[in-house]
C-alpha cells in the first residue's frame, strides 16, 4: 500500500447533547459543517446553540465562541445562568462575542474591504475580522453566530443569494463547526437561500396542541454525509438539558 491509498482519518462528530435527539443524528454533527438553526421567535434556538457549545466543553473540552449581533453579552448570559448553565465553569473554552466590540473596527475598516458592494463592505470585513482574530487567541472549534437577519440587516446585502453564497463559505473556510441562527417564518413549507447552503438544517417550530397547550417541535431538515432520521420531536428543557421525544 502506497501513501495515497493510506485511510483517511475518521470524521469527527460533535454531539448536540439533546438526549435522544444525537441518536436521531446517526451519533451527531459532523466536523466543518455549516449548521442552520432555523424558526419562529421563542423557540429556544439561541438556547439550543449555547448548549451545544456549552454541553462539548464541559464533556469534551471543545472550544467554542458565540458570536451575538442580537444582545448583550449580559443579558445573554443572565438567561443562560437563569437555565441553570454556569458561565464560570467554561469562561475558559466558551467565549461569548456581541456586537459592541464589532462596532469598534467599523471607522477603521471603512473603504479597505475584502470584496462586496461598497454599502456590504465595513460590517462583513469587520465581522470576519473580528472572529478571524477570535479564533487566533483562542482556537475554538465550534462556533455559534446569532442570528443572520441582524447579519443581514447590519451589512445591507444587496445581492442576497451571493453575498450569502460567499459568507457561507468563508465560515466553512474556517476549518470549525459553525451554527448559524435564523428567526424565519412558521410556515416550513417556505424554502430560503440559507437552506441549501447550509450542510445542515435543523428546524424549531411551536406548535398549538389542543385547546390551551403549545409545544415546541424540532427536526432535522437535512444533514449532509449523515444517515439520520427526519422526524418531528418535541423539544423540552427539563432539569438543566434539553431532551427530545418522538411524536406519535
Amino acid at each position: 500500500m502506497n501513501a495515497d491509498d493510506s485511510p483517511s482519518p475518521p470524521m469527527r462528530f460533535y454531539k448536540t447533547y439533546v438526549q435522544g435527539f444525537d441518536e436521531a443524528l446517526g451519533g451527531g454533527i459532523p466536523k466543518g459543517h455549516v449548521i442552520l438553526v432555523s424558526g419562529p421567535p421563542g423557540t429556544m434556538k439561541s438556547s439550543l446553540a449555547y448548549n451545544i457549545l456549552y454541553q462539548n466543553a464541559i464533556r469534551e473540552d471543545v472550544k467554542g465562541a458565540y458570536l451575538t449581533l442580537e444582545q448583550s453579552k449580559s443579558s445573554l448570559e443572565f438567561q443562560l445562568s437563569r437555565m441553570g448553565m454556569d458561565m464560570e465553569r467554561v469562561e475558559d473554552r466558551v467565549q461569548i462575542q456581541d456586537l459592541s466590540r464589532i462596532r469598534l473596527g467599523m471607522e477603521e475598516l471603512r473603504g479597505k474591504a475584502r470584496f462586496g458592494t461598497p454599502a456590504e463592505r465595513p460590517w462583513l470585513d469587520v465581522l470576519k475580522r473580528h472572529i478571524e482574530d477570535v479564533k487566533e487567541g483562542h482556537p475554538f472549534e465550534l462556533l455559534a453566530l446569532d442570528s443572520l437577519p441582524v447579519l443581514e440587516i447590519i451589512s445591507g446585502l444587496r445581492e442576497r443569494r451571493i453575498n450569502l453564497f460567499q459568507f457561507f463559505g468563508w465560515l466553512k473556510g474556517l476549518g470549525c463547526t459553525s451554527f448559524v441562527i435564523s428567526e424565519v417564518s412558521p410556515d416550513p413549507n417556505i424554502v430560503h437561500d440559507e437552506d441549501f447552503l447550509a450542510d445542515g438544517l435543523l428546524y424549531l417550530t411551536m406548535e398549538k396542541v389542543g385547546g390551551l397547550d403549545v409545544y415546541r417541535r424540532m427536526r432535522c431538515v437535512k444533514m449532509r454525509g449523515v444517515n439520520h432520521s427526519t422526524g418531528i420531536y418535541t423539544l423540552e428543557f427539563k432539569e438543566g438539558g434539553f431532551k427530545v421525544s418522538q411524536v406519535i
